[in-house]
């Protein structure tokens, strides 16, 4: 938890250094030369770290297969991402400046180095080696954070400096990582093609919800870079930053469920998902209430006058932050009880929920049409896991509320 508190943190504080330091127009234009180049790093995930960190604590295979097979993998799939990127960004990027698409295509470039990022700390969260794994999350927002706040106060609103950050924080947390791997886990080179095609086969699964989960979390954004002017991406991310402030929570029990469900039996898994779920919907319901009431005067004060349009925005994204936190907790439970399509069937749904929305809203709506295609489709995909967690896991809302409290398959549908 306090690594994820950690993370949030720094995260918010270079989201409000990066606003104050940009304003609306550059803040937009960071957002999209970040956004693309990450967006196909997971378009050619494969589902990577969730398949590693599955692997590692089912202990299938020996650490140094898993480590072979994944960076086998990350070489392929980075590889075509690569290629993607070259052939979109210049289409993207045709209503921005000639400066931000030479950005883009520069942080495009790290692109490999952004994937193999994954594989050092999913391999540690699989090994239940929390400490090192939560270190190696807070290196890139420390950078982050340390480094806003520099060109802060030499008042350099420059968009090179902010994406060199970027690369110095991907490097950094690469070096470190492998690092940390080869000390306390010290793996060789094993290439074992049952491993390889293990990893594939459980990554490829997860791969579709989380490429629907993502979709629905960065479809807005996506298309908002397409249809919008730079200064209302801007607002729109300020909005995502502050609803989803109190996302670290959801996040860290996401982990853990993950982490520990895939070292227990499958009836000590039931149990680790049901006490996450139930502590993540007391600690959001409230969180989001505060919030509601707080964004007002929050949002100007955070960030600046120049960004008050974002208040609206925020009120409409926090019921879809909270469905989308209980969300996290159930898709790593499933994944945990080795049902990994799950998360995909529910984020198609949604993934379809989205477009449609989209399509209706945001040319009408701007983005504040984004903010409500978002909410409806997170809480949509929440409704649709609720409905799979009765049905093909035997978990029920009221099970998961702790509202029943029965012991765990006793009534396989209660709930």
């Amino acid at each position: 938890m306090s690594g994820q508190v950690g993370v949030l943190g720094l995260g918010t504080a270079s989201s409000v250094l990066a606003a104050r330091l940009l304003g609306p127009q550059g803040r937009g234009e960071l957002a999209a030369i970040v956004l693309w180049p990450t967006f196909l790093v997971f378009l050619f995930g494969m589902g990577n770290t969730q398949s590693i960190v599955f692997h590692t604590g089912k202990r299938r295979f020996e650490i140094s297969e898993i480590w072979t097979s994944a960076l086998v993998m990350g070489l392929a799939l980075s590889a075509c991402a690569l290629i993607a990127g070259f052939m979109v960004i210049p289409v993207v990027f045709k209503q921005y400046s000639p400066e931000a698409e030479r950005l883009a295509l520069f942080f495009l470039t790290f692109v490999p180095l952004i994937w193999l990022t994954g594989i050092p700390t999913s391999l540690l969260q699989g090994s239940l080696e929390m400490g090192y794994f939560n270190l190696l999350r807070l290196i890139c927002p420390a950078i982050y954070a340390s480094g806003f706040l520099a060109l802060y106060m030499l008042h350099r609103p420059f968009l090179e400096d902010a994406i060199v950050l970027q690369v110095f924080g991907i490097v950094a947390l690469d070096v470190c990582g492998f690092w940390l791997v080869f000390r306390k886990l010290k793996p060789r080179w094993a290439l074992n093609w049952k491993a390889l095609r293990s990893l594939v086969n459980f990554g490829w699964k997860t791969q579709l919800g989380d490429m629907a989960s993502y979709l629905n979390q960065r479809m807005d954004q996506l298309l908002l870079t397409l249809f919008v002017p730079p200064r209302d991406l801007g607002f729109y991310v300020v909005a995502v930053t502050v609803s989803m402030s109190v996302g670290f929570f959801p996040q860290a029990a996401g982990i853990v469920t993950l982490a520990t469900g895939s070292n227990s039996d499958p009836e000590e898994a039931r149990r680790v998902i049901v006490r996450s779920f139930s502590a993540t919907f007391l600690v959001l319901a409230a969180g989001c209430g505060v919030l509601y009431f707080a964004c007002p005067w929050l949002i100007p004060m955070a960030f600046g006058a120049s960004f008050a349009p974002a208040v609206t925005a925020c009120r409409i994204l926090l019921p879809g932050c909270l469905a989308l936190g209980l969300n996290q907790v159930l898709f790593n439970g499933a994944r945990a009880l080795d049902q990994p399509a799950l998360p995909s069937f529910t984020e198609g749904f949604a993934a379809a929920v989205t477009g449609v929305s989209l399509y209706v809203l945001l040319p009408r709506f701007g983005f504040i049409g984004a903010a409500m295609s978002s909410t409806l489709a997170y809480v949509s995909s929440l409704t649709f896991m609720l409905i799979l967690y009765r049905t093909r896991m035997q978990l029920g809302p009221l099970r998961l509320l702790r509202l029943d409290t029965r012991p765990i398959g006793q009534h396989a549908y209660s709930g």
